[in-house]
């Protein structure tokens, strides 16, 4: 039998995937925390290779029935290179040749591209996008990552930094972002954005009780599903500003469709809702007159649909 590896690197959590190379489905998947897989290692590269590797062997799979391996990086690659740029939420990633040095482990071909990228094309190829030619998707969960399909194609840009919705500006001036900018989207809509404002709604020993990364961002979210005055504010506000980082893609690119997920969207449902009313009501009337905003039905497994979409392209979607 043969099969795809996929991997989507988060922040927070990196989900691994072995996928049928003859139909979209996953036989197997595993969603550790990404300091778990990377601590310890000499090169990040290494540490994945050593992750596939204890993975199959878990699993009885020979490496030799893998056709190759796909990686979602949450940030700036150079796709030809097999090289990481720049990731403002990993910064161990920072200019990694994360896939010579995977491929030198494994001897499979392995490619990368950035992980919002590649859930675009899995939601595009097996999810709720299948036949929209023109749509946008964001996923809300430690930041905010974005890709573009257009005319039935992923759109990269000039550099391949395009799509970056979470780091255009909703707030002139405003909070210092990881990016090196200030008042990005992701400042104010994200798991650390949640956790910040978290900090100053609640006591340092109900933060703890949680114990995650963003123990506030889930802590907000849990307060406000049962009536928390500050933490259903903060959670509005949140949503708000995402719905105008929508407005302007929507005036900008005009799609037909809009992806949300993500765990911060999953966790809120509501949220959806606030963010769809601000663009209906802010966008112009022929950007939205024939525009859906839709939920993902994949979530956590677009990025590694999409991964296995970019080895069966052996790298060039």
């Amino acid at each position: 039998m043969a099969y795809r590896f996929a991997i989507d690197i988060g922040a927070t959590r990196t989900m691994l995937a072995l996928i049928d190379a003859e139909r979209p489905e996953i036989v197997a998947h595993d969603r550790p925390e990404t300091d778990t897989i990377l601590t310890g290692w000499r090169s990040p590269g290494l540490a994945l290779a050593g992750a596939v590797e204890r993975f199959l062997e878990e699993r009885r799979v020979m490496l030799s029935e893998v056709e190759g391996l796909g990686i979602g990086v949450p940030g700036t690659v150079d796709r030809s290179r097999g090289i990481v740029l720049e990731c403002p939420n990993l910064h161990v990633l920072d200019h990694t040749a994360l896939a010579p040095e995977a491929a030198s482990e494994l001897r499979i071909p392995v490619y990368i591209d950035n992980n919002t990228n590649l859930i675009a094309i899995g939601e595009h190829t097996a999810g709720i996008g299948r036949g929209v030619d023109d749509m946008v998707v964001v996923f809300v969960g430690s930041g905010v990552g974005s890709g573009l399909i257009l005319r039935g194609a992923l759109y990269e840009g000039a550099d391949g930094g395009a799509a970056e919705i979470g780091h255009t500006v909703v707030v002139p001036n405003g909070l210092a972002c990881t990016c090196g900018g200030h008042g990005c989207l992701e400042m104010y809509c994200s798991g650390k954005a949640l956790t910040m404002v978290a900090n100053t709604l609640f006591k340092p020993g109900e933060l703890y009780a949680i114990g995650s990364r963003f123990a506030g961002a889930r802590l907000l979210i849990e307060q406000a599903s049962v009536g928390h005055e500050g933490a259903r504010g903060a959670l509005t506000e949140a949503f708000t500003y995402l719905g105008i980082g929508l407005v302007n893609v929507v005036n900008t690119l005009n799609p037909r469709l809009i992806v949300l997920g993500g765990g911060i969207v999953s966790a809120w449902p509501e949220g959806v809702e606030i963010a769809t009313a601000v663009v209906m009501n802010h966008a112009m009337p022929l950007m939205r007159r024939n525009l859906q905003i839709k939920v993902s039905q994949l979530q956590n497994y677009a990025g590694v649909h999409g991964g296995a979409a970019l080895v069966s392209s052996q790298g060039r979607l």
